[in-house]
């Protein structure tokens, strides 16, 4: 990525889950279990499970940045952030038991760890079915697959 991220809103406008942040200027992706946040020079990304998990999300984000670049003639760049999904929105869906068995103390708790990227829908064993599928679709367009 440049230096000084000027392209930024070139990708805001083509990746699903970015968020483009002018100060401190970045770009932060959201994908099923991981928040990915890119800086001029250094690249942030929770939950990491080992080296070859970040080498894998780092050659992806290099894929995206020169898919992009390549393509950029052809994009209108955009500055507004994407929405992001909506804790209160995910705690409807959650059982309200507070069991823990997610590993979270509460199902708020879970539902902002959701909203943040570092738990999904499968996370939590005591949720319906029916609320999984709900809670899938209802966060899919804010993730990426990496």
């Amino acid at each position: 990525m440049p230096q000084n991220m000027r392209f930024g809103p070139n990708l805001n406008a083509v990746l699903v889950g970015f968020e483009y942040i002018k100060e401190p200027l970045s770009a932060t992706f959201r994908a099923p279990g991981k928040l990915i946040t890119v800086y001029g020079r250094k690249i942030a990304i929770n939950a990491i499970k080992d080296e070859n998990e970040a080498l894998k999300i780092v050659e992806w984000i290099k894929r995206e940045i020169k898919d992009a670049w390549e393509k950029r003639d052809e994009i209108e760049p955009s500055y507004e952030g994407m929405p992001r999904p909506k804790v209160i929105e995910i705690l409807k869906l959650l059982p309200k038991t507070n069991c823990q068995q997610c590993g979270a103390p509460t199902c708020m708790v879970f539902a902002t760890l959701v909203v943040e990227g570092g738990k999904g829908a499968s996370d939590c064993p005591a949720l319906s079915d029916e609320n999984r599928k709900k809670l899938n679709t209802y966060i899919e367009p804010f993730q990426l697959d990496v």
